[in-house]
């Protein structure tokens, strides 16, 4: 497993992060497809393959996701890092404190390693919400900040309202085919040392070379999913036969290679989510993997020739509300 420091704080991190947003989720197939059983051996095969980082969130399966986290870390967490989030209509200054507490209780721990704001909320000011992070890092209930889905202006905006501390991540929806943080947001927490937490690395499973024209998903979730259609995985063939061809090279999956794509530049991470130990082992099995400059250009090449002729409602829909 590749290790790598968070931000500036010299903490090391494995590049791939156990990701939990199912856990506890019926819309995911939680308690029919899946249960705690298989959340809580997702978590410890994670855990034997190197990786030492959970993130979740307050409201993933609304705070299920972290209470089977709890659960398993008091039998298997000595040196596991968690990483939560507030969600966005609790950050006012009184809010983010009963947030964290109750997180806190969830999750069973003394302190959250990195916790951070799910999204930016417009209506509050970043002033409080600050303001109240870093007394939590100050009172020992949180040791790092992070932000998630926020734009490089909302970043900047962020990081000037800190006095005494600094934000170490921004965890963001990135992959090989949605890589419309390159633009701006990428080279500046590159420059700054902000590191890129990459969740959806896969894109939603497309890239694990499960899918294709003839080999369409069934779940809901996919079917709505214009990357799913027969148009767009037609168009990204060449990209899905690269990533084929150099998981034979590897002895690696589809899968593997494309979260190889992230973690093999500059300081990433990709945050894998599964729902079994299976998944979770394919998962971590990636951290091992090192692409080459020239192999990780050509898979960027044929991404870019892949890009989506569609309109991303993800990217328009946040900022049309001012998000």
């Amino acid at each position: 497993m590749k290790y790598i420091s968070l931000g500036k704080t010299g903490l090391k991190v494995s590049c791939i992060w156990l990701g939990t947003w199912q856990f506890g989720s019926g819309s995911w197939g939680y308690g029919k497809s899946y249960s705690e059983k298989d959340c809580v051996e997702a978590i410890i095969a994670s855990l034997e393959a190197g990786v030492n980082v959970i993130d979740t969130a307050e409201v993933y399966g609304a705070g299920v996701s972290e209470q089977i986290i709890g659960k398993t870390l008091k039998e298997y967490g000595d040196d596991v890092l968690v990483a939560t989030k507030v969600a966005p209509h609790h950050l006012s200054y009184g809010e983010v404190l009963k947030a964290c507490e109750r997180s806190l209780k969830r999750l069973g721990v003394r302190t959250i390693d990195l916790y951070q704001i799910h999204f930016p909320n417009p209506l509050i000011p970043i002033s409080q919400t600050m303001k109240a992070m870093e007394k939590l890092v100050k009172d020992g209930k949180i040791m790092h900040i992070g932000v998630s889905n926020f734009s490089l202006k909302q970043l900047v905006k962020a990081r000037e309202a800190l006095k005494s501390e600094d934000i170490v991540s921004n965890q963001v929806r990135y992959n090989l085919i949605q890589r419309e943080i390159e633009k701006e947001l990428y080279p500046y927490c590159v420059k700054e040392k902000i590191t890129i937490l990459a969740y959806s690395p896969l894109a939603q499973g497309v890239l694990t070379g499960r899918y294709g024209p003839q080999n369409l998903p069934r779940d809901i979730i996919r079917k709505i999913n214009p990357l799913f259609g027969r148009r767009f995985l037609s168009k990204a063939q060449p990209l899905f036969d690269a990533l084929k061809k150099l998981a034979e090279k590897y002895g690696a999956t589809p899968g593997q290679i494309a979260l190889s794509w992230i973690t093999s530049r500059d300081e990433n991470v990709a945050i894998a989510g599964a729902k079994n130990r299976e998944q979770a082992t394919i998962n971590a099995a990636a951290g091992k993997i090192v692409l080459t400059p020239e192999e990780v250009s050509k898979l960027s090449e044929l991404s870019d020739k892949a890009k989506p002729d569609f309109v991303d409602a993800m990217n328009v829909i946040p900022r049309l509300l001012g998000f």
